[in-house]
């Protein structure tokens, strides 16, 4: 298989994923601009749709990563974003991360099937043999929510990153497998359906 990331649209039944665009920032805009949303991402929320555009200029102008908004099915409207990135197509791997919702659709399918679709893809689509998570060690619930998916936790990075006000981050690692991908995608799947 040819490991070669690019833009695309990918879509379930709640949502679609679609390369981010300008005619996302508005409704990322309105979703995204609750502070403890943001507590444990590199920067801070949005605070106009004028720093929406540049945080979504950023993330096009990043090489080595594949931004996608994510949308709502039923409405049509973007409801957070996710990213591929640390791409690296001689080892066959990616992260998937910068994943953020906005409030009304935390703890809804909309995460679990952006995470299907994206694994999805990666592994069956690309031929990942490895794909990779990271969030900060204060942030729990992300933590717990990727071992409920079936992600083994690596490890820890310390002072991996400065993030918002200069903290100094710790960041903790999780990967899927190739040779995993068929029981999380079983777990995410029933997930989805409620079993």
């Amino acid at each position: 298989m040819n490991f070669d990331v690019r833009p695309l649209t990918l879509e379930g039944t709640h949502v679609r994923l679609e390369p981010l665009a300008e005619r996302h920032v508005a409704g990322l805009y309105a979703v995204g601009r609750q502070a403890d949303d943001w507590a444990y991402m590199p920067r801070g929320c949005f605070t106009s749709e004028g720093d929406c555009r540049v945080w979504m200029l950023e993330a096009l102008a990043e090489e080595g990563q594949v931004a996608f908004a994510i949308l709502d099915r039923v409405s049509g409207e973007p409801v957070g974003s996710s990213r591929y990135l640390n791409i690296r197509p001689p080892h066959r791997g990616l992260e998937i991360g910068w994943t953020w919702l906005g409030r009304d659709w935390q703890r809804t399918p909309v995460n679990t099937e952006a995470k299907l679709l994206l694994l999805g893809h990666a592994f069956e689509a690309l031929g990942a043999i490895r794909v990779e998570f990271k969030t900060d060690e204060r942030n729990t619930r992300s933590q717990a929510a990727l071992e409920r998916i079936g992600a083994t936790r690596e490890g820890v990075l310390r002072q991996h990153m400065i993030v918002q006000d200069g903290f100094l981050r710790n960041s903790v690692y999780f990967s899927i497998l190739d040779d995993e991908w068929p029981a999380v995608k079983e777990g995410l799947r029933d997930r989805l359906s409620g079993r």
